[in-house]
């Protein structure tokens, strides 16, 4: 089946969207189906990666209309110039008001939400209200909607009506054969004396409160590795390295991506996710797959991914944060059986090889028709 994705920025960036695209489609590939992924980038190029066409078109429109409009422009490119296409995947809300266009000429649509993006601070009062309108009208718009987390599943259903299928995101396991980077010497790190944080530096994921909590905390020779970026909010960052900026033991590494992330991950005391709002955050998946520790803000999202597991904290409180960093760093011994519960939990669960099968199998239903009956309305995770 060929099956075009839209909506995400450049794949190689590798962001929440992005990085499910790219591991989607990369599995697809290996089961016969034909993805086309089309990214918002700098540049207007075609290329090919691990056996999938990726487009990318020129951002343009400015950042909020941005997506609308690159949607409207990838819908039309693979209606024109891709004319097999059989399904029109569209990534979130805004991109995918453009799914009538492909379904009036008879061909299948569906729509993932990754989270609820009316919620998120990056966005000001007036664009969460425009965000939340689109919410609404792409679920009353869309008949085929997979979501990412069962949250969200509840929420359409007690909002909207909707019937959603829940396929969460995935990981792939480590490797064992993985080679260190230099990273750690690099940033002068001892492997297991330091707290990980790993992911965009927004607000909605409170790396500030993480910085204050750390500061608070008695963590005698730990320290905190803040890695991650937001090229759209710089202020925001400049605010983040203000906040550590008389803490050596606070270390900043930009985004960090292939050996150097899975160095990061391999050895890190703990994984800390203190965010408000979440899908499912792949970075927890990637957490958990290399057996971490993770303390983590006590919300839905959370809870679907870690089940029992987690290091509760409440979300924008320092306090609770300061808090289960000392017992962490008190209590590593004891803590031991959850890295085995947290890597079993992803094996059973979170691997790209069992998330593209099901897949595979809801497009299969949507394409014949028949997803309404005969699909499971929960990804029944052990």
């Amino acid at each position: 089946m060929k099956i075009a994705f839209i909506g995400g920025r450049d794949i190689k960036t590798l962001g929440g969207i992005e990085n499910y695209v790219y591991n989607l489609a990369t599995h697809l590939v290996k089961l016969g189906h034909e993805p086309i992924v089309y990214c918002e980038s700098n540049r207007n190029a075609i290329e090919e990666v691990n056996g999938f066409k990726v487009i990318y078109h020129k951002s343009f429109g400015g950042r909020f209309l941005c997506k609308i409009l690159l949607s409207l422009k990838s819908t039309i490119d693979a209606l024109t110039k891709e004319e097999s296409v059989e399904l029109f995947h569209y990534n979130a809300w805004p991109p995918s008001l453009w799914s009538w266009i492909p379904r009036m000429v008879g061909r299948k649509a569906l729509l993932e939400g990754h989270g609820f993006e009316w919620k998120r601070t990056k966005y000001s009062p007036f664009q969460q209200k425009i965000m939340h309108l689109m919410e609404w009208l792409t679920a009353k718009m869309h008949k085929n909607i997979l979501v990412v987390s069962d949250e969200q599943r509840d929420y359409f259903a007690a909002h909207y009506s909707r019937r959603c299928v829940t396929i969460p995101t995935a990981v792939n396991l480590p490797d064992s054969n993985d080679v260190d980077s230099d990273i750690l010497s690099r940033y002068k790190v001892e492997q297991g004396r330091y707290f990980l944080y790993l992911g965009r530096l927004v607000q909605d994921k409170n790396p500030d409160y993480l910085i204050k909590a750390f500061q608070k905390a008695n963590t005698t020779d730990y320290k905190l590795v803040i890695a991650g970026s937001n090229d759209q909010q710089p202020e925001y960052v400049e605010y983040l390295h203000k906040l550590a900026q008389s803490d050596s033991n606070i270390i900043f590494t930009g985004a960090v991506y292939g050996a150097d992330k899975n160095t990061l991950l391999r050895h890190s005391a703990a994984f800390c996710i203190p965010s408000t709002i979440e899908g499912l955050a792949i970075t927890l998946l990637e957490a958990m797959s290399y057996g971490l520790v993770c303390i983590a803000s006590d919300i839905p999202s959370n809870r679907e991914g870690l089940s029992n597991n987690g290091i509760w904290v409440t979300a924008e409180d320092v306090d609770s944060l300061a808090e289960k960093i000392e017992y962490v760093i008190s209590n590593t011994d004891a803590l031991s059986h959850i890295k085995e519960l947290n890597r079993r939990r992803v094996e059973q669960n979170f691997t790209w090889d069992i998330i593209a099968k099901r897949y595979v199998e809801y497009i299969t239903n949507v394409c014949d028709g028949n997803h309404r009956s005969s699909y499971p309305n929960s990804h029944d995770m052990d």
